[in-house]
């Protein structure tokens, strides 16, 4: 991690960390790619209980969770951020709950996107990953839910103070 500096108006980050944001963002946008492109070709890695609320479930906090690393390379301070982050982890959490419950996946299909001779190298990937995958989102949204909010208040606390 690189370091930061202390400025009046919250902490800010170096040039380097400020862009790396920009990393953030072309991950998120993968993502988001991967998982229209199954959904447009209809490839079976969603089933038929893909409806309108797991769209709901699967892409907002997608969408939403490009707003911290967004705001912080605009702004190229962290506090700001860290409230716009805390919503994107809830929003994650609820998400993943409710796939977790509904299970609108088929992992059998998750490498059928790629070309066929890297279908090998994802065989390992199956529902029980997937629902894995889920788990962890929810316990590291809710925890990082709750870094973020702590963060926040201490960073307001500190200014308060000085």
């Amino acid at each position: 991690m690189q370091p930061t500096e202390k400025k009046t108006g919250g902490t800010m980050l170096s040039p380097a960390r400020r862009w790396s944001g920009l990393y953030t963002i072309g991950l998120v946008l993968l993502v988001l790619i991967f998982f229209a492109i199954h959904q447009k070709r209809n490839t079976g890695f969603f089933t038929e209980k893909f409806g309108t609320d797991e769209m709901v479930a699967l892409y907002v906090p997608i969408a939403i969770s490009l707003a911290a690393p967004i705001l912080r390379t605009v702004q190229g301070k962290i506090d700001p951020a860290r409230l716009v982050e805390a919503i994107s982890d809830v929003c994650l959490a609820l998400g993943s709950i409710w796939l977790w419950i509904t299970f609108p996946f088929d992992f059998s299909h998750f490498a059928d996107i790629f070309p066929p001779a890297l279908h090998p190298a994802f065989n390992w990937i199956n529902n029980t990953v997937g629902r894995i995958i889920l788990v962890l989102q929810i316990a590291l949204g809710l925890i990082s839910v709750l870094t973020s909010i702590a963060s926040y208040a201490r960073e307001r606390i500190k200014g308060i103070k000085t």
